[in-house]
């Protein structure tokens, strides 16, 4: 009897580690890696270990992209939206949905710089947010970086479109993790380049600042931010910014 007790209960694990199993490897990937240079690694949901990844290595909801000295990563999405990091950095796919009908991402950038090309959302309940140490980005379609600084900084520079950018805790109404309470604006027509005041510090109790192309704004770990326009000729000098502007040509082809 006992003997039947135990090849009962161990049929019944056996069965459950294969459900588990096949939920995992059913689950379909929301990325690939499609550019790795250098040392790129890969830390799969629920692991702590490193794997170096390959080319068109699969991604997965929770996954994390760590890039080693001198290595660079571009990430594309199954909807064709681009992420590249930059040496020494680490970026994590909290969650991510990519259907027809729904296309919600969240991602978040611990340390070092990231270069995102996003393509355009066309429903006004979809969203693309990524989130950094003392600021959250969301967006709707638009080329944009961040840098996050050792002291938790995060610098945000828009190429072209407009950013919402706001504390770290919040969310645009309609996204369930996270502080709701703020509304995205709909999509609406954005002029070019204007002439802003120039950097000012202010308190960051209740803020949603909207970055528009050729504009950058920083956001230091004690809540403050300061925005101003910035010279995308300099910009440009920058071997990162450079890389990235050649790699989005590509796209264009």
């Amino acid at each position: 009897m006992k003997i039947k007790t135990l090849i009962i209960l161990l049929a019944v694990t056996a069965s459950a580690m294969a459900a588990g199993m096949y939920a995992y490897w059913d689950t379909p990937p929301v990325a690939e890696i499609s550019f790795p240079m250098g040392n790129v690694f890969v830390i799969a949901k629920g692991h702590n270990k490193m794997a170096k990844a390959g080319f068109k290595e699969k991604l997965f909801a929770g996954d994390k992209v760590k890039t080693g000295p001198g290595a660079r990563c571009e990430i594309k999405y199954k909807d064709a939206s681009i992420v590249r990091i930059d040496a020494q950095s680490i970026y994590t796919i909290n969650n991510a949905a990519l259907t027809q009908k729904n296309k919600k991402v969240e991602s978040s950038l611990s340390f070092g710089r990231l270069w995102a090309n996003i393509k355009k959302l066309a429903s006004s309940t979809d969203h693309w947010l990524l989130r950094g140490p003392s600021a959250v980005v969301a967006v709707r379609g638009t080329v944009y970086r961040m840098d996050v600084d050792k002291d938790s900084t995060s610098s945000v520079y828009v190429y072209n479109g407009s950013v919402n950018v706001a504390p770290p805790g919040w969310t645009p109404q309609g996204v369930k993790s996270g502080t709701s309470g703020n509304k995205l604006k709909k999509p609406h027509y954005v002029p070019g380049p204007t002439k802003v005041q120039g950097p000012h510090q202010v308190s960051l109790k209740e803020w949603v600042e909207i970055v528009k192309a050729q504009q950058r704004i920083v956001v230091k770990s004690d809540g403050s931010y300061q925005k101003a326009d910035f010279d995308p000729k300099a910009d440009a000098k920058s071997s990162w910014v450079q890389w990235n502007l050649e790699r989005d040509k590509l796209l264009k082809r």
